[in-house]
């Protein structure tokens, strides 16, 4: 089973049918991007008996949500000050499956599996003593990213034939299967995001080294966007995840290959246009592992091995080292990193560090908050007292929700990818706005007041 589906990114995913176009109009300010100069790189926390960290996510300002793997398999929360809370452990013999993704029912979720077992979904809460455990599907699911209608995105094998599946899976662990993944070609799903169009976009590794980007539509129909050449990829378990930006194009990278065999950037349109973005050099400053987009617009990342950096490229292709890690003293990756709602970003190496288990560290680019992307509304319509899912990213602490204009009566978060609001008495139809500390955001999409 493929672990380490990366999840919660900046940005999220991509766009075509069946589904309206409803992601927020956000503008990306033009400002000077910090000098190295002014970056700062600290460790919040050395693994020990927490294990290897497996990403983050924020569910709270200030305080993120992650699984361990290897010496410990659980889930705990830690806070930008490096204060570390056991939320709930697994036995010797299990094996976590990917990151924390974050519900609309205020819980983290993820999938277990316990040797050649069926991985079960399981979640936890805010607070220790809450992990719960659910019943084994016809699908290993490894759960991708949480979706506009609550449910989350997944990849995995099915149990009685071993064919790969996207599926998704509701809050009590239920599966739904999207699509089989052709068996000739033998495919390995990497991960899989949700585009405003209503497809969903991922990666797919061969065993030749060779890759494709992939869309799947509503109806399950499947296609291929682009084509990587043989060695594009290391492995199935050393790749970076699709990402959509607010420019509305996806970008990604390849671990290897390009023309110094050393690893690219790229963006891909929705209609599958091309265009190569940065060429990584040989040294020991290539093979990106990680992709991110930040506040500023830019693209921030890291690379594999002891002599990993973390970097910053513009989408015109200029390159910038920020940190240069010290295997010892800063982690060594593979790296997965957020954007923090403070602008800080935030990431885990699961190598390195004194104990060898990695480590949560903060890399302090000088970035603005990131402003809130509310995506998609459900339901679109509804009476006064109607409470309102609002999902998309960056939507942590939302301080206020206005219904055309009109305050909700009472709005709380679940992580920073949902927000409730309750329809206001004297709401009309129109658009929805949310504010939070990285700024206000109207929605292109209406809701309909009846």
């Amino acid at each position: 089973m493929v672990g380490h589906c990366l999840v919660n990114r900046l940005a999220f995913s991509a766009r075509n049918v069946q589904a309206p176009l409803l992601f927020a109009v956000l503008a990306v300010a033009a400002s000077p991007a910090p000098s190295p100069a002014q970056i700062t790189f600290r460790v919040i926390h050395y693994m020990n008996q927490l294990g290897t960290p497996i990403g983050l996510t924020e569910g709270t300002a200030a305080v993120f949500y992650s699984d361990g793997g290897y010496e410990y398999q659980g889930a705990f929360s830690i806070t930008t000050q490096g204060a570390t809370t056991d939320l709930g452990r697994f036995p010797n013999g299990y094996n976590l499956e990917g990151p924390l993704v974050s519900g609309a029912n205020g819980r983290f979720y993820s999938s277990v599996e316990l040797g050649v077992s069926p991985a079960t979904v399981f979640s936890v809460s805010l607070s220790p003593g809450t992990k719960l455990v659910y019943p084994p599907q016809q699908l290993n699911p490894s759960l991708s990213s949480n979706l506009p209608d609550g449910t989350f995105l997944a990849l995995g094998v099915g149990i009685a034939n071993g064919l790969w599946y996207l599926f998704k899976v509701d809050e009590q662990g239920v599966v739904t299967p999207l699509h089989q993944f052709p068996s000739g070609t033998e495919p390995l799903p990497l991960d899989a995001i949700y585009g405003s169009d209503g497809n969903y976009y991922g990666v797919y590794w061969l065993h030749d080294g060779s890759g494709a980007v992939y869309r799947v539509t509503p109806a399950g129909v499947y296609s291929k966007l682009l084509t990587f050449p043989t060695n594009s990829f290391f492995n199935a378990s050393s790749y970076v995840a699709l990402l959509q930006s607010v420019d509305g194009n996806l970008y990604g990278a390849t671990t290897s290959g390009g023309a110094n065999g050393t690893g690219t950037i790229y963006k891909l349109s929705l209609s599958g246009q091309y265009t190569s973005v940065y060429v990584f050099p040989k040294g020991p400053v290539a093979y990106p592992t990680d992709l991110i987009e930040g506040s500023d617009g830019n693209l921030y990342g890291a690379t594999l091995g002891a002599d990993s950096v973390l970097f910053r490229v513009t989408k015109s292709g200029q390159y910038t080292l920020l940190h240069a890690m010290n295997s010892y003293r800063d982690g060594q990756c593979q790296c997965l990193m957020t954007q923090g709602s403070d602008g800080t970003i935030y990431g885990t190496a699961q190598m390195g560090g004194p104990q060898g288990l990695g480590d949560v560290f903060a890399l302090d680019a000088g970035l603005a908050k990131p402003a809130p992307w509310p995506r998609n509304l459900t339901p679109q319509s509804g009476i006064a007292g109607t409470r309102v899912l609002i999902w998309g990213s960056n939507l942590l602490s939302a301080s206020a929700v206005q219904f055309n204009g009109v305050a909700a009566t009472e709005v709380t978060n679940s992580g920073s990818s949902y927000v409730w609001a309750t329809v206001p008495p004297g709401a009309t139809t129109g658009p929805i706005t949310v504010t939070t500390p990285g700024g206000t955001a109207t929605t292109e999409a209406v809701f309909t007041v009846q």
